[in-house]
């Protein structure tokens, strides 16, 4: 069967649609270059709109392949044909040392390290996402003549436009952690450790779409009541 002229009028790879929609009034679309074509909507991606021709064929299209008019009236149909979203994100962090200084107070050593996280997230939500961010929260323990003091760093991230299965690795911003330790022969009178040293202990993300927040994960060590879901034990980092 021979091929129908309509489908060779844009240079751009075409699938067929496999998940119809119900359409809009024919809009007639123009490639860069000045080529057409009459076509309905039938859904649309940030990235990618189906449509079915005025000879019923839907096709698929990357959406950068339009003029800009064209383009902004996908991004208005989008926006007066909202989709359901069932969000699915995975998260994990690991730390990371970017840099150590050493000095001497006294007769203490102070070893100051600078650290930050990187957060590992996975969207599992089944389409591409726009306006995509994720607020996290840094627990660490900050050692003070043998008594513990819990400290949270509190950071934001634009993530911005997240395609389905992606896979991003985000730095945070840095945090101040230190090792104090007593030189050979002295001692605190209290009786506390002469070495004591700092931490990260945890950590927890939330990813926000479109200023809502719709997905909230924490790892152990999340202080009890913090509104997290604590992670897997399995990092996905070794995935």
């Amino acid at each position: 069967m021979n091929t129908p002229a309509y489908l060779s009028i844009f240079s751009f790879s075409l699938f067929i649609s496999l998940t119809p929609v119900d359409a809009d009034t024919p809009h007639l679309f123009t490639s860069p270059d000045g080529r057409t074509l009459e076509a309905e909507i039938l859904s649309a991606t940030p990235d990618r709109v189906s449509l079915k021709t005025t000879a019923g064929v839907p096709i698929v299209a990357p959406i950068n392949k339009f003029r800009p008019a064209d383009q902004a009236f996908i991004a208005q149909w989008r926006k007066d044909h909202p989709v359901a979203i069932r969000y699915k994100f995975a998260a994990d962090y690991t730390k990371s040392k970017v840099s150590s200084t050493k000095r001497k107070s006294n007769n203490t050593e102070v070893t100051t390290e600078i650290w930050e996280c990187n957060m590992k997230i996975i969207n599992e939500s089944g389409q591409t996402l726009e306006g995509v961010t994720a607020d996290y929260v840094i627990y660490y323990d900050q050692m003070d003549r043998g008594n513990k003091i819990s400290q949270t760093k509190v950071g934001k991230a634009e993530l911005g436009v997240m395609k389905a299965q992606q896979q991003l690795v985000v730095k945070t911003d840095t945090v101040s952690l230190s090792t104090t330790l007593l030189e050979g022969g002295f001692y605190y009178t209290d009786g506390t450790k002469t070495r004591q040293k700092d931490s990260i202990s945890a950590m927890q993300i939330n990813i926000n779409h479109d200023g809502k927040k719709v997905f909230s994960w924490s790892s152990s060590g999340v202080p009890k009541g913090a509104g997290a879901t604590e992670g897997s034990k399995s990092s996905l980092f070794d995935k």
